[in-house]
């Protein structure tokens, strides 16, 4: 059983099967020229009728330039972007390539078209092995080349042919059984180092408590923003949400119910935020919200009261009503510094601003919960 993959990962493997077949498929495309035009010395020597190998030639050099073409597909612009594409075709092309040899080696099996049977068939299943290790981190279309590449042959061998053809056949699946095992834990071993890598990586980037991007998460944001902005010239602002009074419930409540609310106002926060919009915990009870886009004070201003207007409603947490409220300091990108450090000091600054103008007058009030009812 493979490990499920989690759709934010989905785009990271699907990219990091596009490089691995980026570094194989040339190889794919080789081994399949050498073997046709093998085959095609072997029917020419053997005195067959060039009606019957004469394709392979046309083959092989189709799979020469598709091995170009490949090599080259990296330069091409709309490569960017395309990976999903790009791996259902070379899926679709590989298992259609396989099934239409897989055939005409039973064709040539059960048909006796050449002395010497073994070759065809053998080749095939070199071709599908080398096929299936390219493609293994594909793990289906690999699975699939491997059955349809190797069994109908190694089948039609035992019900065709002789003892040494039975015991080749048998040979085969063996092989093959193998080779899907193989394929199936090399791709677990993938996909599972890649879990664990987006693991770590969401730990070092995620805040503990409330699940949301932590200060290194931020400012990492910020720095991709400032680049943004260099390059295209797009706007942005950053908005620091302190809460008033929160000392007090960590003093009065205990700090087990003073993270249940940072939780809570976590949660209030990321339902408000647009799509594009971005928050984190800086730590304590500091967060920051990233908003793309702006350009004006004014717009920031009016997200800014759409985030307080989250904490309106009270947030009812283990018998205990809170009724928080909270202070907001707002920096527009070029309008009230340049970059991350910058636009920090100056929303800072008007958070402790709207502080000491007595706006934060709504304290935490603490009741019980049958008052409400």
């Amino acid at each position: 059983m493979s490990p499920k993959i989690p759709p934010e990962i989905q785009s990271s493997v699907e990219d990091m099967q596009l490089r691995r077949a980026m570094t194989h498929v040339p190889m794919l495309y080789l081994v399949a020229i050498f073997n046709l035009l093998a085959v095609m010395i072997l029917s020419a020597h053997e005195g067959v009728a060039i009606i019957y190998y004469a394709w392979m030639g046309i083959f092989a050099l189709a799979c020469m330039v598709r091995m170009i073409m490949w090599v080259r597909l990296p330069d091409h612009k709309e490569f960017r972007g395309s990976s999903r594409k790009l791996l259902r075709n070379l899926s679709l092309l590989s298992v259609g390539i396989v099934t239409f040899l897989s055939l005409w080696s039973v064709f040539v099996v059960a048909t006796d078209a050449f002395e010497n049977q073994i070759f065809i068939p053998m080749s095939l299943v070199f071709g599908s092995t080398c096929i299936a290790h390219c493609l293994a981190c594909i793990k289906r279309a690999a699975v699939t080349v491997l059955i349809v590449g190797v069994l109908p042959s190694a089948f039609a061998m035992i019900l065709f042919g002789g003892f040494d053809e039975l015991m080749m056949g048998w040979s085969m699946i063996t092989i093959a059984l193998l080779m899907i095992r193989f394929v199936i834990d090399s791709y677990n071993q993938i996909i599972s180092g890649l879990i664990m890598r987006h693991t770590i990586w969401k730990q070092a980037h995620s805040d503990a408590l409330t699940g949301l991007a932590n200060r290194r998460a931020m400012m990492n944001h910020l720095l991709r923003a400032e680049q943004s902005f260099a390059s295209t010239g797009i706007g942005f602002a950053v908005a620091l949400i302190d809460l008033n009074h929160f000392k007090e419930v960590n003093d009065t409540l205990g700090h087990d119910i003073g993270d249940h609310l940072l939780v809570e106002v976590a949660d209030r926060l990321t339902q408000i935020c647009a799509d594009d919009e971005i928050v984190g915990r800086l730590g304590g009870d500091e967060f920051l919200i990233l908003i793309p886009g702006v350009t004006e004070r004014e717009h920031a201003a009016a997200r800014a009261a759409a985030y307080l207007s989250g904490f309106a409603r009270p947030a009812n947490i283990n018998g205990h009503v809170l009724r928080p409220s909270a202070s907001v300091g707002i920096a527009v990108q070029a309008l009230d510094g340049d970059g991350a450090e910058q636009l920090l000091k100056a929303a800072d600054t008007a958070l402790y601003e709207m502080k000491r103008s007595g706006r934060d007058k709504n304290l935490f009030v603490t009741e019980p919960l049958r008052k409400l009812a």
